[in-house]
């Protein structure tokens, strides 16, 4: 799935750093069984001290704050230690634990649902979208995802009705988001992470991370 930015985007003072992972054949049972693993895993490391891990949260609680927003990762990470780990669908679960277990803000969306070609921009002053709960009013100047129908997803909002996950859902797109703070590198393990997740519980990953200070 290919995607370039707007010229609003690249006229932001930071790297704006995007990844994008298309998953097509997602096979249930095989995903269940690496999401219990990497459930364990993710149960372990909540035990311990993990530095990079708490900056990056921390990274997105800082731009979060700064749109007066909080950052769902953090909550996100307590729910787990005092409950365990999350219920839902294995790509629900999925989505959840990929973000716990690199302090990344990720999104998991329809594939087939998704139309054209994506831009990542920033939002027009009254922008709206139907989100997953009620319509969603966009911050003027929000980092958005837009395909040829519309908005998908908001950074700090979240993604739209249209294109979300559904029970039929065997073909998605992980999106690893960026804030100030979180480096090219940073963002390409969010992405491999998806991919080791993923690797034997689908028939192709397709893979790619984009920035904006490539784009010319």
């Amino acid at each position: 799935m290919q995607a370039r930015y707007s010229a609003s985007i690249r006229g932001l003072p930071w790297n704006v750093v995007l990844g994008i992972v298309t998953i097509r054949g997602v096979e249930s049972g095989s995903l269940q069984m690496a999401v219990d693993s990497l459930g364990r895993a993710v149960l372990r490391q909540a035990e311990g001290n993990h530095p990079d891990l708490t900056r990056r949260m921390k990274a997105f609680e800082s731009f979060f704050a700064a749109n007066n927003l909080r950052s769902p990762l953090a909550g996100q990470f307590e729910a787990m230690r005092s409950r365990g780990t999350p219920g839902g669908s294995p790509l629900v679960q999925a989505l959840l634990l990929l973000e716990m277990n690199t302090g990344l803000l990720m999104g998991a969306q329809d594939a087939g649902a998704i139309k054209g070609e994506l831009l990542c921009d920033l939002a027009a002053e009254g922008e709206i979208f139907r989100g997953m709960r009620t319509e969603v009013q966009c911050r003027k100047d929000e980092i958005l995802l837009r395909d040829s129908e519309g908005i998908i997803a908001a950074l700090l909002q979240g993604p739209d009705y249209r294109t979300r996950l559904k029970n039929s859902t065997k073909d998605l797109v992980f999106f690893v988001f960026s804030v100030p703070g979180i480096t090219l590198h940073e963002a390409q393990d969010g992405v491999q992470a998806v991919r080791n997740l993923f690797k034997d519980a689908c028939a192709e990953i397709q893979a790619q991370v984009y920035q904006s200070s490539d784009s010319v």
